[in-house]
């Protein structure tokens, strides 16, 4: 009876170290930068619609991969189960000097953190009393560390030129040129392959491209960036499968002019 006992006793050790074997084998894959990397080739796209201060209907897509923060909740399908993948964001307004996301009810929600500069007084321990940057915060971003790339998406109350001056001294690497597409005048600034940054230490890239617009006579303009770095230039075929990706998030922004 002893042996039976120990032999199970010795099953069970053996059991139990096989499985933590596993659990650690699959710790370690996860561990490894870019494991949880949304996966290209399975990329599909939302499409994202609001007001702009009453005066214009924006639409622009962005990957399945990662939201957008607009508040916004998906448009009914036919059934209860047709998933449309539209989703309709709050109005965007102005009042008192500061910009606000307005819902049917009527109730203003503060939106400033994401459009406007945003200075805020730390309490952080060892930082107490010192100012810090907390608006200007993307509305969309999605990250790849695996091949080090980035693809953000910025709605800013700054005109057009107010942008591209703040794009210029954060990345004063980067050529700029004029583009007409879909109908939209677009300044573009991009960085060569040669003068990519080295990645950091999240693995994430550096500047690469960046299209900016402004949105019709309101003051805001809207920057979709692409970042990457000279880890980049490893994977080609995910860098070039990105900047796919990429246009085609830049051609599906619209700008439509509301009737009074």
């Amino acid at each position: 009876m002893k042996v039976v006992l120990s032999a199970a006793c010795l099953a069970v050790l053996l059991t139990g170290c096989v499985v933590e074997d596993v659990v650690r084998k699959n710790d370690d894959r996860y561990a490894k930068p870019g494991a949880m990397d949304p996966v290209i080739a399975d990329i599909f796209y939302r499409t994202y619609q609001f007001k702009l201060l009453d005066k214009y209907l924006i639409f622009h897509q962005w990957v399945n991969t990662s939201g957008c923060s607009y508040r916004a909740a998906m448009r009914p399908g036919a059934t209860p189960r047709d998933l449309t993948f539209f989703y309709i964001g709050q109005d965007v307004v102005e009042q008192d000097g500061k910009t606000w996301q307005r819902f049917s009810s009527g109730k203003l929600i503060d939106f400033d953190p994401y459009v406007r500069s945003v200075t805020l007084i730390s309490k952080e321990k060892g930082r107490e009393g010192q100012p810090y940057e907390a608006g200007l915060q993307p509305m969309c971003f999605e990250s790849w560390w695996g091949s080090s790339h980035y693809l953000r998406l910025r709605l800013q109350r700054r005109t057009l030129s107010e942008l591209e001056e703040a794009f210029v001294q954060r990345y004063p690497e980067g050529q700029w040129r004029t583009e007409l597409r879909n109908q939209l005048h677009w300044r573009v600034q991009q960085v060569r392959s040669d003068k990519f940054r080295s990645p950091p230490l999240n693995g994430l890239g550096g500047p690469y491209q960046a299209w900016l617009v402004a949105l019709g006579d309101t003051g805001y303009t809207m920057a979709f960036e692409m970042g990457a770095s000279t880890e980049s230039l490893k994977h080609p075929q995910a860098h070039a499968a990105l900047e796919k990706v990429y246009m085609h998030l830049i051609d599906s922004l619209k700008v439509e002019r509301l009737q009074p």
